[in-house]
């Protein structure tokens, strides 16, 4: 049994290494979209003033990513306590189902703003992409993006059930003993 505690101990190491990269990773990402939003507005003169909303909207987007990155290590943390079927769990994994979900919307919002309401000619510079093929790059990029996360939301909530379904086998076993 020892063996197995330290190769947990080992895998919840490496994991928060990870998490630490990947945060550090999407700060480096939002960075280089204010910065993108900066040089194409500067290098584009007839780019809109809009060009600060979409480089905000990134931040945002890449801000819920980094979000659920903090319920996630606090599920580390109850793994390496083996404290993840006292209930405890089940919070932090709404929190990530919640900033999933906002990700989503913020995604939607960009998109729909794209492709309906006010096409931005600096998206349409950053792509490298022209005006009439545009709102089908957008909604391509936007639709694939918005499958990705349900497809997450999706995972998560079967996940969410199965973890359910443990605490109340724990508990009914713990009744019996």
């Amino acid at each position: 049994m020892p063996n197995s505690a330290a190769k947990r101990s080992m895998v919840i190491g490496v994991l928060r290494v990870l998490i630490v990269i990947i945060a550090i990773c999407c700060l480096g990402l939002q960075f280089s979209a204010i910065a993108a939003s900066a040089g194409v507005a500067s290098k584009c003169a007839d780019a809109d003033s809009m060009h600060w909303l979409y480089a905000v909207a990134a931040v945002l987007i890449v801000a819920c990513f980094e979000f659920a990155l903090v319920p996630l290590w606090r599920l580390l943390t109850l793994v390496e306590k083996r404290d993840v079927f006292s209930g405890k769990a089940m919070r932090w994994v709404n929190h990530i189902l919640v900033y999933a979900g906002i990700e989503g919307m913020l995604v939607l919002a960009v998109m729909v703003g794209q492709i309906w309401l006010s096409p931005s000619r600096f998206l349409m510079a950053a792509m490298g992409v022209d005006g009439q093929m545009f709102p089908y790059v957008v909604l391509a990029v936007g639709v694939a993006a918005l499958l990705l996360i349900a497809a997450f939301e999706l995972l998560m909530v079967v996940m969410r059930s199965l973890l359910m379904q443990a605490i109340e086998q724990r508990d009914e076993l713990a009744a019996v003993i």
